[in-house]
């Protein structure tokens, strides 16, 4: 099984509320989350971190962040805690982070809204570009196949290092180099698109959590 929690949020939180949410997260995360210049990219950075800490508390697991997060040379964010794998994924109002045990996990969100293709001309092959325009509705038919493969190079580890117009989409799979992915759609919202992908068929409940509601039980719970 695997655990997807999300949030989402349309406006900036009050100053207060900002500063204690942010005050959960351990130092170096801090000073991270600093670095960005919107308030929409700090806040979905912030509850990002604090999805993965309730998904951690929920798993019964230390969500103290500064001692379970590793990076892999490809910059992919993995735990220190062997059996279990996490992905984290934001866009628009919305952020995401799934969390299993036994199992590879990467699970992307985008919202769907016009694009120019043609910035994105190296990512699909032939067969898929045909398959967008020919849709009744490109933009969504392209936001699934990006989803796929996003989703399928962050639980691969390697990101944009992998070829994306590689990747092909076989009867909710997609096998690269040997190995075979399992995708699933999620369904959040109407105006977004996600997918997750794993190593293995993995059920999923999903988690929806409100942290203008939650600060004090995320504040008494703060290790």
């Amino acid at each position: 099984m695997i655990d997807i929690f999300y949030t989402s949020f349309t406006e900036p939180l009050p100053t207060t509320l900002y500063s204690e949410l942010l005050s959960l997260l351990p130092k170096d995360l801090q000073e991270r989350n600093e670095r960005f210049l919107r308030w929409q990219d700090k806040h979905a950075n912030l509850f990002g971190k604090l999805l993965l800490m309730e998904a951690l508390k929920y798993h019964n697991i230390n969500n103290n962040l500064s001692k379970l997060i590793l990076y892999s040379e490809h910059k992919r964010p993995f735990l220190t805690l062997p059996s279990y794998d996490f992905n984290i994924s934001h866009s628009g109002a919305y952020a995401i982070c799934a969390i299993g045990q036994n199992v590879r996990i990467g699970i992307d969100i985008e919202k769907k809204q016009d694009r120019d293709f043609e910035n994105f001309d190296k990512t699909m092959n032939s067969k898929q570009w045909e398959h967008i325009s020919s849709s009744e509705n490109p933009i969504e038919t392209f936001y699934k196949y990006w989803t796929i493969k996003e989703s399928v190079s962050k639980a691969d580890g390697r990101g944009f290092y992998i070829p994306y117009e590689e990747l092909e989409v076989k009867d909710k799979t997609v096998q690269y180099e040997g190995k075979l992915w399992f995708l699933s759609d999620i369904d959040i919202a109407e105006d977004y698109s996600v997918t997750i992908a794993t190593n293995k068929l993995s059920s999923y409940k999903l988690h929806k959590l409100d942290f203008t509601a939650a600060t004090t039980t995320l504040l008494a719970n703060k290790i």
